[in-house]
């Protein structure tokens, strides 16, 4: 079967997937045809665990949410995963281009598509 170059970097807590501290940087072979779960799984990678979650750039889910899991990845996709722990990437705050099955899973979501909480 044909494989798939991946580039995955993980940032905070979720370095430690990859053998980092604070970010790791790592070089992946998969099958063709393999998904963000499937890359997520080779690293151990808790779902819940998962905050942003970019695929060359384009934001594919968001804390709290799936809906990159089961994205194909293509040869030399760049897979960037934050913690947790981190706050939205301020290079990307504005214009920022979505996947079409985060845009789905966020116009699909009850009550709208996020919402902040104060007490």
């Amino acid at each position: 079967m044909a494989t798939i170059q991946i580039t995955l970097t993980l940032y905070g807590p979720l370095a430690k997937f990859a053998g980092g501290k604070y970010i790791a940087q790592k070089a992946v072979e998969l099958e063709e045809h393999k998904t963000i779960r499937d890359l997520m799984d080779k690293f151990e990678i808790p779902y819940d665990q998962k905050s942003y979650l970019f695929i060359n750039n384009i934001l594919s889910d968001m804390p709290g949410l799936n809906a990159s899991l089961n994205e194909a990845l293509k040869d030399n996709a760049r897979v960037g995963i934050f913690s947790q722990q981190h706050m939205y990437p301020y290079q990307y705050r504005d214009g920022l281009p979505m996947s079409d099955a985060l845009t789905k899973e966020l116009s699909e979501r009850e009550g709208g598509a996020m919402h902040n909480t104060y007490s």
